[in-house]
């Protein structure tokens, strides 16, 4: 197996222990001798209005093809959102494809989370990319966006056994006057379900799971 990992240049750090300037990198590993095969550039800070900002920094791994695993490098979560899909072939990082939000508008802004999720949502084998309230397909384009904003939890599954396909449940951190808490056809984007009262943070300490054994799919349990 290889190892992967974003790095920078010697000890990129400043004296606040920040990365805020020189190059940055996704680098590849042999993960048997750590000999380094192959980097290509990190998404960069430009047009992210501050640290806080650009330094949201992911990796995740896709099959984007169904059957290839992929590198994605993500960089914000708040408002812009970049991501970058290598596949790694012959010895080095070829790019796949490119994702930046501020192509798509508003609805498209700023729906990140600190996590991403890969899984084949819409059934046709390949992975799709959830970035929080986004779904890209596995080219890179958006399949669909709650614009609900950044969701402190999303969970995968299949909570409701008498729709087809898979759903997620959000708890949004951002503040609605509806849906702080929903569920959505993860093909579609469509809510299922979502509340129908006001919510200013709905905190990622909610969780859906089977509370109930009598009742048929998995329960909610949010704050």
């Amino acid at each position: 197996a290889e190892v992967a990992a974003k790095i920078g240049e010697g000890d990129p750090r400043d004296e606040d222990g920040k990365v805020t300037s020189g190059p940055e990198w996704i680098a590849v590993w042999d993960g048997m001798t750590g000999k380094e095969i192959a980097r290509a550039a990190w998404p960069d800070r430009e047009e992210f209005p501050s640290y806080n900002y650009y330094a949201r920094n992911q990796i995740a791994v896709a099959y984007l093809d169904g059957k290839t695993p992929c590198l994605l490098a993500l960089r914000g979560t708040y408002n812009r959102m970049i991501v970058d899909a290598y596949q790694f072939r012959r010895g080095k990082l070829e790019k796949l494809w490119h994702y930046d939000n501020k192509s798509y508008g508003r609805r498209f802004w700023g729906q990140g989370a600190h996590f991403t999720l890969c899984h084949d949502v819409d059934g046709d084998g390949r992975d799709e990319v959830i970035l929080g309230s986004v779904v890209l397909d596995d080219n890179g384009v958006p399949l669909w966006s709650t614009g609900k904003g950044h969701p402190d939890a999303a969970y995968l599954a299949d909570f409701d056994a008498t729709k087809p396909g898979l759903e997620i449940g959000y708890l949004i951190e951002s503040r609605n006057l509806t849906g702080g808490i929903s569920l959505v056809d993860a093909r579609t984007g469509t809510f299922h379900w979502l509340l129908k009262e006001p919510t200013k943070h709905v905190h990622g300490k909610g969780v859906y799971t089977d509370f109930d054994p009598v009742s048929p799919g998995l329960e909610l349990q949010a704050a």
